[in-house]
Parts: structure tokens; C-alpha cells; sequence
């Protein structure tokens, strides 16, 4: 670890520039990867309202491609409140969202929110479980490596 001082500026409440001493902290490679890792945990809370927004769709469109390129690295996408929309095959992002969770070990979806929505469950992937949102909230305290799509 190498504890070399470097200069920083830091605004005071006064609005002066301050000049302060700040350490530089090296994190050695092998403690990056235990604490990150390479897995990531995706939580999908909302479709982006594809009624009312296209810019929206556009936005979560990208989103998926981007992570369809990392597809390797997810190994569990939650879906959650609106985001269980995606499941649905009538929703426009359906394609997209497929290849995407058909590559992804697990993809669990909110009980509570397939049932507010609508969505049938005899339609859900073979690789989608459901939980009641409980379950799902103590998952996602213990996930690691969490992207959170809001």
C-alpha cells in the first residue's frame, strides 16, 4: 500500500480554495477481485413506462445491450415493480430483454409485482423463480457487484 500525500483542492464554507494534503491508497489486485469479484447481481425496477415514454425505451434498450455484452458476468437479474413487464411477450423490448435472461443463470422476478401486473407465470422462463418481496429484499442485501437500473 503506498501512502504518498498528493494536493487536493477542498472549498471552505467561506468559498476560498484551500490546499490540503490527501493520502493516495493503492488497492493491491488480488483484494480488488475479493471484494468486487467478477459475478454482477442486475435489479430491473421499471420498464421505463413504454406507454408514455420512448426516449425512456430507448434509454432501457441500450441498457440491455450493454449488458448483453456482459452477459458472462450476470449471474442473477432481479425484476421488480414495472420491471416484471419485461417478462411479458407483448412488451416491445421482450427480443432484446430474451437473449439477454436467456443467457443469465437465474432471473427472479417479484411475486407480488407478476400479480399487480398481470403476468402470467406459466409464461415466465425456464430460468426465472419467484419471491415474494421479502425474499427478494433480503437478496439483494446480501448480492454483490449490484447494478441497480431505476
Amino acid at each position: 500500500m503506498n501512502n504518498q500525500e498528493k494536493s487536493k483542492l477542498d472549498i471552505v464554507g467561506t468559498g476560498d480554495v484551500v490546499i490540503e494534503a490527501a493520502p493516495v491508497i493503492e488497492v493491491e489486485p488480488e483484494q480488488f477481485e475479493i471484494s468486487h469479484g467478477n459475478a454482477l447481481t442486475v435489479l430491473i425496477k421499471h420498464d421505463y413506462y413504454s406507454v408514455d415514454s420512448i426516449h425512456g425505451r430507448e434509454l432501457l434498450g441500450a441498457f440491455i445491450s450493454a449488458l448483453q455484452a456482459r452477459k458472462a458476468d450476470i449471474a442473477r437479474i432481479f425484476v421488480i415493480d414495472s420491471g416484471v413487464k419485461l417478462l411479458d411477450s407483448n412488451n416491445s423490448l421482450y427480443n432484446e430483454f430474451k437473449e439477454l435472461f436467456s443467457e443469465v443463470p437465474v432471473i427472479t422476478a417479484c411475486t407480488e409485482s407478476l400479480e399487480n401486473y398481470g403476468i402470467s407465470l406459466s409464461e415466465l422462463p425456464s430460468n426465472c423463480e419467484t419471491l415474494d418481496s421479502r425474499e427478494i429484499a433480503a437478496a439483494i442485501l446480501n448480492a454483490q457487484g449490484l447494478i441497480t437500473l431505476e
